[in-house]
């Protein structure tokens, strides 16, 4: 698969994705992956980070929220967008 086909996927699949991310449907990733993250991530206060593949932006408002400035790249544009809407105080 070439970027234009990777990007075209996940596009396709992205107001799902982050409809079920808000109904709290990704219980893997919010009861065990995301939980141990946070647990092993050293303080991130002042510090600038980037979050490559941020989806819709949970994981990035998390660590943003511990302090860190944080840039976020997605492949599918309405991730990015729904991130962004949130992040400024929007629903997506």
């Amino acid at each position: 698969m070439d970027q234009v086909e990777v990007s075209r996927h996940w596009e396709t699949n992205a107001e799902d994705w982050t409809r079920q991310a808000h109904m709290g449907l990704h219980v893997y990733r919010d009861t065990l992956n995301t939980p141990a993250f946070l647990a092993m991530l050293p303080s991130v206060k002042a510090l600038r980070g980037l979050d490559i593949g941020c989806g819709e932006g949970s994981n990035t408002r998390l660590v943003a929220g511990l302090g860190a400035a944080i840039n976020a790249l997605d492949v599918a544009p309405t991730v990015l967008r729904q991130a962004s809407v949130i992040a400024t105080g929007g629903s997506a």
